[in-house]
């Protein structure tokens, strides 16, 4: 498949600590790509090698089918929002957008009020960037990002801080830009259950390694509902004995857990196999696990976030 974006083991240290190791990311376009990570797991570091704001220690970058130094011309088709945005307090949204406007070159009539409209920030008027809520704020440094019309958007924790109403103003902004605009966006955040609201691509990353990737209809798969079954250490034959009953979609955790993937009304029926056999259950129920669930487990449980 070609990716609009694909790295290879790319790799950045600063002195003895690898921030981003050995990572390999493939996005596709049109996609909106949840980079999930806790703070502090290479998030922002991988966004500014993308962009040009960090030089790789190690490994490559191909971006529009432009590999390391050759895709130094494709970088204007990048918009950027990572860390704060770069807003003037004393100035509108307006003359915000018209300031870096004049700095790309840009003098196209209705040029500014198209991207007021597109952030919805269109009917604000001369209000001072400086009284603007945190969500217009936001949505502000989206709109400054989209000037010059960029293929790729890169937005490291755009919704940090945003209250409930803010995170939806900016999640629906996101799919419009992408449904109307035909953009390609990655989108990092701690925020895992805000994030797969929007995102159709996942990669998880940890301690600056890139644990998994993985669609949005995977990640509902891993999520999905489950029979999570202990036992005594049995479960090689409590997954034969409930085999046996024509369930056979399940996961053989370790020498106690069994994820048992169907048979959610057979549940009595599994209980009675299992005494037959007198295998000991110490618990049965049906559960799913959240995003964040799985992120944890996926990371290495509760001790290590």
């Amino acid at each position: 498949m070609n990716y609009l974006l694909e790295t290879d083991k790319l790799t950045k240290i600063y002195g003895k600590q690898k921030a981003v190791n050995e990572v390999n990311v493939h996005l596709e376009k049109g996609a909106i790509y949840g980079f999930i990570g806790r703070n502090g797991a290479g998030k922002t570091t991988f966004l500014k090698m993308i962009c040009g704001m960090a030089k790789p220690t190690s490994g490559n970058i191909t971006l529009f089918g432009k590999k390391n130094n050759e895709r130094a011309s494709e970088m204007k088709k990048i918009g950027v929002l990572i860390e704060d945005p770069g807003i003037f307090p004393g100035m509108t949204a307006y003359d915000n957008l018209k300031l870096k406007c004049k700095a790309a070159g840009i003098n196209k009539e209705g040029y500014i009020e198209g991207i007021l409209k597109t952030i919805g920030l269109d009917k604000v008027g001369k209000k001072k960037t400086g009284c603007f809520s945190l969500g217009m704020k936001q949505r502000l440094g989206i709109g400054l990002a989209l000037v010059g019309d960029p293929e790729l958007l890169l937005l490291d924790e755009p919704i940090n801080g945003l209250d409930p109403q803010g995170i939806l103003e900016v999640r629906e902004m996101l799919t419009s830009l992408v449904t109307e605009r035909n953009m390609t966006i990655i989108i990092s955040s701690h925020i895992l259950e805000e994030l797969s609201k929007v995102a159709t691509h996942f990669g998880i990353i940890d301690n600056g390694v890139l644990i998994k990737e993985l669609s949005r209809d995977e990640l509902n798969n891993e999520c999905r509902e489950r029979i999570k079954l202990i036992t005594e250490g049995s479960s090689q034959d409590a997954a034969e004995a409930i085999k046996a009953l024509g369930i056979n979609n399940m996961n053989i955790i370790d020498d106690d857990n069994i994820e048992i993937l169907e048979g959610f009304d057979s549940v009595p029926e599994m209980v009675f196999a299992l005494a037959e056999k007198k295998i000991r259950v110490k618990s049965i129920s049906v559960a799913n696990d959240s995003i964040e669930e799985y992120f944890i487990k996926l990371t290495g449980g509760k001790n290590n976030a």
